[in-house]
């Protein structure tokens, strides 16, 4: 304790001796010196700087002279021009070849012994050939260089040990798998090595490995693949190396059979089929799945039956109404294709094990509904059909809805197409749950007789009469009720087609029949029809462009009532537009105590928004235009005023006197 104390006394004193004699410089840079001279930095003044010859070592921390693609690291010390080391010096590495330096820029500064040491590792390890390193360093503006060449050495890496914890798996299953990365000359372990690892059936934790800690490498085998497919049998885990510079790898696992203990109806949306022959959805297809603990498995025997179904329907394949054994695909599906026949109906099939025919699924929501459009099932409605001619723009809204000859509403997207002779009218429209609707709007061209023909027509089949019964059109055994064959629209009401009217020709595709007599709502022309099914329906109708002017007809004022007929033309063929109003109010002018009314009996105060039409000639003759109002107490010089106001804002008075 004495001599310890001893010791750290003298060494003060010495410290303190030196102090007062000012001292010495130190053996690096950055010491304090206190000459009191001419200095006013304090410090040395470096006049030279060493970089000494570049040293390079392995990852063993061997001397060496080249580069494996495990890197090395350089290293240089950095002195005064008195030997004495420089700290704090900037010293930067370059390469002629290409590799990747510790720091971003390859510069780093060195320690308080003057050294700088920085890793160099080729960026490509398969890269060879000699390269020059450079080492420059600069301190105060002073800068020396040194540079060495070197070799890079491919990496030669071999992949040892690979082995799993257990090779017999169950399906679904997991193992560890590892192995080791080697030098193939020295059989050193080699770190930082990248092992890729791919498998023929299955998933891996990590498919891409670096070596570290003696080589090691290590990956989890499951046996199950990323979208929930189970394995079995015989499977590879395959080990290769990022570069390519190792053998790859193969281990062998075998793994149990799985067994099949859930199926599901995996479809997901509803299945409506039309039936045969309907241009639409002729066939389906259905889906289940097989599990083994809730994931799909391939290459299981799966029975299919037919639950319920129409007569006529079939499954799996054209024709077939039998039980069916199938296999499941990879990813543990069953796809089960449907075929209808000629009878709508609901649809159920199960899907068995085949292991365990308790096991099993049914389907859902399948079923034959729809068919073509028929003519009897055609009809058109509209918002109004009395509209404004004086204005441009008055619309209705035509609907068009359509069945097959089940009453079922045809398929969805049929197209209608809509022709007029008069105004505008939205060309098509396409059905969704068996209706869909366009816009008439009034507007150039306008027919002079103020009656517009519209026509709309679709694809479909000709109404007949099922004589055998199998809900399917037999030619030569069932009976075509309104046979069908080119149309036109028929502008001037003749029924007839006339040079200029719109036409729509089709052509016989069997043999020639005969037609149905041409109406308005139906036009047809004669020797255009055959036998078969398959026709282009029709319907036309008929639409007012009616004045705003009214035209008051056989007005007439005796006994006891005020009657009148009222129409939107001088033709008397059109009512006034729909949404006009009809009152009539009464004036007294007598001196009797009585007071003269009217009250309305016949006819509408509003007119009405939809009329029949009837014909150009016979409208007049039309109930709907009549109106009758009674009169009560009323004398001679009493007097009775109609006002009709149109949906333009138009007002019209007449006064009619009692006579």
């Amino acid at each position: 304790m004495l001599n310890n104390n001893l010791f750290k006394i003298t060494a003060l004193a010495l410290a303190v001796s030196l102090s007062a004699c000012g001292g010495g410089g130190g053996g690096y840079y950055g010491d304090s010196d206190n000459d009191s001279g001419s200095d006013s930095s304090g410090g040395d003044t470096v006049t030279a700087v060493n970089v000494s010859t570049i040293s390079l070592y392995d990852t063993n921390g061997d001397a060496t002279t080249t580069i494996s693609s495990q890197g090395v690291t350089a290293q240089v010390t950095v002195t005064d021009e008195s030997g004495n080391a420089i700290s704090g010096a900037l010293v930067t590495f370059t390469s002629t070849g290409d590799v990747t330096f510790g720091t971003s820029n390859g510069a780093v500064l060195t320690n308080a012994n003057g050294v700088a040491t920085i890793s160099v590792t080729p960026t490509d390890s398969t890269d060879t050939g000699t390269y020059q390193l450079t080492a420059t360093t600069t301190y105060e503006d002073v800068t020396d260089t040194a540079s060495m060449y070197v070799s890079f050495q491919a990496e030669n890496i071999t992949i040892a040990n690979m082995k799993a914890a257990s090779s017999n798996l169950g399906s679904g299953d997991s193992t560890l798998i590892t192995l080791v990365t080697q030098d193939a000359d020295t059989n050193t372990y080699q770190n930082n090595i990248v092992v890729n690892f791919t498998t023929s059936c299955g998933s891996l934790s990590s498919t891409s490995v670096t070596s570290s800690s003696e080589g090691n490498v290590a990956t989890t085998y499951s046996a199950i693949d990323a979208d929930g497919n189970l394995c079995e049998g015989t499977q590879t885990v395959t080990a290769t190396t990022a570069s390519g510079s190792a053998t790859p790898v193969k281990l062998t696992l075998t793994i149990a059979a799985a067994e099949a203990n859930s199926i599901v109806y995996t479809s997901s949306d509803t299945v409506e089929l039309g039936i045969k022959g309907s241009g639409s959805s002729t066939s389906g297809q259905v889906e289940f799945t097989v599990y083994s603990n809730g994931s799909p498995l391939a290459n299981k025997n799966v029975v299919l039956d037919l639950e319920k179904a129409p007569n006529d329907f079939s499954f799996v394949t054209q024709g077939n109404r039998s039980s069916t054994t199938v296999v499941s695909d990879s990813t543990g599906k069953v796809k089960v294709n449907l075929y209808p026949g000629y009878v709508p109906g609901p649809v159920e099939i199960k899907a068995a094990l085949s292991t365990d025919t308790s096991i099993y699924a049914l389907s859902k929501n399948v079923s034959v509904a729809s068919g073509r459009a028929t003519q009897s099932g055609f009809s058109i409605s509209m918002t109004k059909n009395a509209l404004q001619n004086a204005k441009d723009g008055d619309t209705a809204t035509i609907t068009a809805r359509l069945v097959d000859r089940t009453g079922n509403p045809i398929p969805d997207d049929t197209v209608v197409n809509f022709v007029t002779e008069g105004g505008s009218i939205t060309p098509y429209c396409t059905t969704t749950d068996g209706a869909c609707s366009v816009t008439l709007s009034t507007q150039d061209p306008r027919p002079t007789n103020n009656r517009v023909t519209v026509l709309a027509y679709v694809e479909g089949d000709k109404s007949y009469t099922d004589t055998n019964g199998d809900n399917a059109y037999t030619a030569g055994t069932d009976t075509l009720i309104s046979n069908l064959g080119s149309f036109f629209r028929d502008d001037n009401e003749s029924t007839a087609y006339d040079s200029g009217e719109f036409k729509y020709t089709r052509v016989i595709t069997g043999t020639s029949a005969t037609c149905a007599s041409s109406t308005i709502a139906q036009p047809n022309i004669s020797g255009t029809c055959d036998n078969n099914l398959a026709t282009v329906l029709r319907s036309q109708f008929l639409v007012a462009f009616a004045e705003d002017t009214p035209v008051i007809y056989n007005p007439s004022v005796s006994g006891n009532q005020f009657s009148f007929q009222l129409f939107g033309n001088g033709s008397l063929s059109v009512p006034m537009p729909s949404a006009t109003t009809v009152g009539v109010s009464t004036v007294d002018d007598t001196e009797n105590d009585l007071s003269c009314t009217a009250e309305l009996r016949e006819g509408q105060e509003t007119v009405p928004a939809i009329f029949n039409l009837l014909t150009p000639t016979t409208f007049v003759n039309s109930a709907a235009t009549y109106y009758a109002y009674r009169l009560k107490d009323c004398d001679t010089n009493d007097s009775v005023v109609l006002t009709i106001t149109t949906p333009s804002g138009s007002v019209y008075k007449k006064e009619y006197f009692y006579p």
